[in-house]
């Protein structure tokens, strides 16, 4: 039975074997829309050059076991996110992946850069990102997809890793972004992270924090962490 989506960031479990099934489509955006879709990208790109337009997951069907859906251009999902009212048109569900990363002294928060296109200033557990083709394969693979933004965002490597499965996925209110949970774990300590992370990721966050496991309790309470990664912590 597909799972129907309501409220404010609400989640649904997802089994352990829940996989992602690529099914064709073909969407048909008339001229004004593909204008529309245009003029947005290029007032994005004029504020932040380095803008790409890769390809993106967009869900259409979603159940505990199975996440169904197509690839589609990024900048359809950003006009999409910048004017949410088009969602009864372009009818877009961008997929992410984000990870719960737990190293031998606790869990790893990362403060999402001030100047970032989405969601500045708030605590999200990375990595995070949308999925994304990185290469000529038409599938899916939920782990290669989060080890992909782990070495990205936090300079860690794949072989210092080990990616649990799918817990949950959760929607975010107006942009329709799903985040596919997943916890993360290495034998490195957070201080070895956070060296990795200053040597050679990018700059999606401006600080990381260690929640220490029997700190967790306070981090919960606090109102500044992404509702997907207060899930994952509260779950972990």
């Amino acid at each position: 039975m597909t799972a129907l989506f309501s409220g404010q960031w609400p989640l649904l479990p997802l089994l352990p074997s829940c996989f992602v099934r690529v099914v064709p489509h073909k969407p048909a955006y008339d001229s004004a829309l593909q204008d529309e879709i245009e003029r947005i990208w290029a007032e994005a790109c004029r504020a932040i050059p380095a803008l790409f337009n890769g390809c993106v997951f967009s869900a259409t069907r979603i159940t505990s076991g199975c996440i169904d859906g197509y690839w589609t251009e990024y900048k359809s999902v950003l006009a999409q996110m910048k004017k949410p009212e088009l969602f009864p048109i372009l009818r877009l569900q961008p997929l992410a992946v984000i990870g719960l990363l737990e190293t031998p002294d606790g869990f790893v928060l990362g403060r999402r850069h001030p100047s970032s296109l989405y969601q500045g200033n708030f605590w999200q557990s990375p990595p995070a990102g949308s999925i994304e083709k990185r290469d000529n394969t038409h599938n899916v693979d939920l782990k290669e997809q989060l080890l992909a933004e782990a070495e990205e965002e936090l300079g860690l490597p794949a072989d210092l890793l080990e990616v649990g499965p799918p817990r949950l996925v959760a929607r975010h209110p107006g942009t329709r972004i799903l985040d596919i949970g997943m916890p993360l774990k290495t034998n490195c300590s957070f201080q070895q992270v956070k060296a990795c992370w200053q040597a050679s990721a990018n700059r999606e966050y401006d600080q990381l924090a260690l929640v220490p496991h029997e700190h967790r309790a306070e981090w919960l309470a606090r109102g500044d962490i992404l509702p997907t990664s207060r899930a994952l912590l509260e779950q972990a």
